[in-house]
């Protein structure tokens, strides 16, 4: 006896749906580069022009498009010097 495997055909609904999601997400895709492309694009203009914090704008689109990578900074040990500076000058003692 053997066994054959079951392919069903898609139909047209199926093939239209699907195509109208991609479509969709498509879309969702051209419109975010679109906006990176601006935002990255008003970052070096902003540098050029000297402007104190020219990636503002850079930020606040992937922050608002949910890209913006997370920020964990590492304190290196010049970082620690300082801080431990800061809180002996503000306590009056000094830290070790």
């Amino acid at each position: 006896m053997s066994t054959r495997t079951l392919v069903t055909r898609p139909t047209i609904a199926s093939v239209t749906r699907a195509n109208s999601q991609l479509r969709r997400q498509l879309a969702a895709l051209r419109h975010d580069h679109a906006e990176l492309l601006v935002a990255a694009r008003a970052a070096v203009t902003a540098h050029y022009d000297g402007a104190a914090l020219p990636l503002a704008v850079l930020i606040d689109t992937l922050d608002q498009l949910g890209a913006l990578p997370e920020y964990a900074p590492q304190l290196t040990d010049d970082g620690i010097e300082a801080l431990a500076a800061d809180s002996a000058s503000l306590t009056g003692r000094r830290v070790a």
